[in-house]
């Protein structure tokens, strides 16, 4: 086994081949451990300014000479005049939830070796204020405890909820609980009351959803401004955040990117931006038209959506992060994830960086409101 570690964009460039070889070894692939997301996060994130800078440290495992696993990490260094006061060591996404599951890229058999060499990166920080981020499938958070030298200030667990699909809907909605399938009637019913009738259309690739891409904002942006008891953020009133978006269309990603656009009377009323990875869909975000909320049309672009990966025989849609009834009562698998946030052993060094750790994610929490 060896461990290398890249910190230039010269090396993040050559390491694509190998990083591209690896993600067709995985059965199941998220759109967060691809090359072309990272890349384009990293274009898009990294800070260089006068008081923070973000360093490259990505830790590649190989088995002989065969890559088989990649963690993406970035330290941020705050400080004045090139002196680093604090530093932060974390996974690529640190993001207002544009990068949903910041795990590492790993052949499995693999998963504790490329952990431990991930805490082998951070004991290398063990001089002045240090805060990290570990995130990983919840199994490995044991690794972590076994180091005596870290010391664990915050635990997150994040849910993920996977629906496997069947040979058609028949079949699928046979599997459904009572009250979802009662759901689906009424939406179904309402539109046909008022003598309207839904249609998909499906989007792909950079040319025909870049076309769409201001209607998309839009419905996203009404549904955040909806009054319902769930509350839904705008994640793309930063241009930022839509600078992201433009690079993975410019990039190979944009072949995987789908827009699926529910249609009634030809005036798109629901869109919700999906990933095709291999034989799973992963589901973004989405929004919609709040005149026809009276119609559930989310629910309605979902069965359409589901209907979609069905007859294009793929097996499973990932229904993404956070714990819902949007997603539960679909009766999914869950996968769960472990968030750690952790520093080196030392009563002093623990209370400083738990509490910048605290008025970060509180000065976060007051932006995102």
């Amino acid at each position: 086994m060896q461990t290398l570690l890249l910190t230039t964009d010269a090396e993040f460039d050559t390491l694509e081949p190998s990083w591209r070889s690896l993600e067709q070894q995985l059965v199941q692939l998220l759109p967060f451990q691809t090359y072309d997301w990272n890349r384009c996060w990293w274009r898009v994130f990294a800070v260089q300014t006068l008081v923070r800078k973000d360093q490259l440290a990505i830790v590649t495992l190989y088995d002989q000479d065969r890559l088989v696993g990649i963690a993406p990490l970035l330290i941020s260094c705050i400080g004045i005049a090139g002196a680093a006061l604090y530093r932060y060591v974390r996974p690529f996404g640190s993001d207002p939830n544009l990068t949903e599951i910041r795990i590492p890229l790993v052949l499995p058999g693999y998963e504790a070796a490329l952990t431990n060499a991930i805490l082998d990166l951070h004991e290398q920080y063990s001089a002045g204020l240090v805060e990290r981020q570990f995130i990983a499938e919840a199994s490995q958070a044991q690794v972590l405890r076994q180091r005596s030298s870290l010391h664990q200030l915050d635990q997150r667990h994040i849910p993920n909820f996977i629906l496997p699909l069947a040979a058609n809907w028949d079949q699928f909605r046979t599997g459904l609980k009572r009250n979802i399938k009662e759901s689906i009637r009424r939406c179904y019913n309402s539109l046909t009351r008022d003598q309207l009738v839904p249609h998909l259309q499906v989007l792909q690739g950079q040319t025909a959803i870049t076309a769409q891409l201001g209607l998309f904002y839009q419905l996203h942006g009404a549904r955040a401004a909806a009054d319902t008891s769930v509350k839904h953020p705008d994640y793309f009133s930063n241009p930022q955040h839509k600078d992201f978006i433009t690079a993975l269309l410019a990039s190979p990603f944009a072949s995987r990117m789908h827009l699926f656009c529910l249609s009634v009377d030809q005036q798109v009323v629901a869109v919700r931006l999906g990933f095709l990875m291999g034989d799973e869909l992963y589901l973004y975000y989405s929004g919609y038209d709040l005149a026809y909320a009276k119609y559930s049309v989310m629910t309605t672009l979902l069965v359409e959506v589901i209907c979609w990966s069905m007859d294009a025989q793929l097996q499973r849609i990932n229904l993404s992060v956070g714990e819902d009834v949007s997603k539960t009562r679909w009766g999914p698998e869950l996968k769960s994830y472990v968030e750690i946030q952790f520093a080196e052993q030392g009563w002093w060094h623990n209370r400083i960086v738990k509490s910048i750790s605290h008025f970060r994610k509180r000065r976060q929490s007051l932006i995102a409101d």
